[in-house]
């Protein structure tokens, strides 16, 4: 090899690295050139949001929005083929207090896909209500149905665990002085018969804290 051959070797590589930047360029300018040149459009939806991050010992108390209007902006391509699936939107309220206050709603509430862009939310702010709810330790009473030949059967009701623990607003405390099961439905009057029965609460922002279910034993008259 004489001393002129590395130096043909480096033009060369050099030549062929420059190809290849030409043509990546040339690929980026066009793609550049078809979005750029393609033709934006407007579509709106309307999508469920989600509301996140209730602070704890509270609960919302008013009928607060549930559903927005989003209005997009991009490529026809992106868009036309688009499905509200495709889109979400949250509120978070961890930062939330006791009371009235509104939560703005903007671009950062809404995640979709790339290459579009949010022009519009519709409420652009919801009201929310938050009250301070209480945690108390109720008995738990079992509704045993069948009819009233069913209940003059019955000789004892055991109910495991015969308490749970209930999160509300303390007015609704007062109207629930007791927490019921879910209707049991005994198929047969003699001797034992036991069934796993779920605690429901009636009252609108109470909750079971923790396992809802009780086993409910009832002993039949001889």
């Amino acid at each position: 090899m004489n001393a002129a051959d590395p130096f043909r070797l480096l033009r060369r590589l050099a030549s062929q690295n420059l190809g290849l930047k030409v043509i990546a360029l040339v690929l980026a300018a066009a793609a550049w050139w078809f979005v750029a040149g393609e033709s934006k459009v407007l579509v709106s939806f309307t999508i469920p949001l989600e509301i996140r991050n209730v602070p704890k010992e509270m609960t919302i108390t008013n009928k607060a929005e549930r559903q927005v209007e989003v209005r997009l902006s991009g490529p026809s391509s992106l868009l036309s083929g688009m499905r509200p699936s495709e889109i979400s939107a949250a509120v978070d309220l961890a930062a939330g207090r006791a009371g009235r206050q509104y939560f703005t709603l903007d671009d950062r509430a809404v995640k979709i896909p790339p290459g579009i862009k949010v022009q519009q939310i519709y409420p652009s702010s919801i009201e929310v209500i938050l009250e301070r709810t209480e945690r108390r330790t109720l008995p738990v009473s079992a509704r045993i149905g069948g009819g009233a030949a069913v209940r003059k059967r019955v000789a004892k009701v055991e109910i495991d665990p015969p308490s749970v623990e209930v999160e509300a607003l303390p007015e609704e405390f007062a109207r629930m002085p007791v927490v019921y099961t879910e209707d049991i439905l005994p198929d047969r009057t003699e001797g034992a018969y036991s069934a796993i029965a779920r605690v429901e609460t009636r009252e609108a922002h109470a909750k079971i804290v923790g396992n809802p279910n009780v086993r409910v034993t009832i002993q039949f008259r001889n």
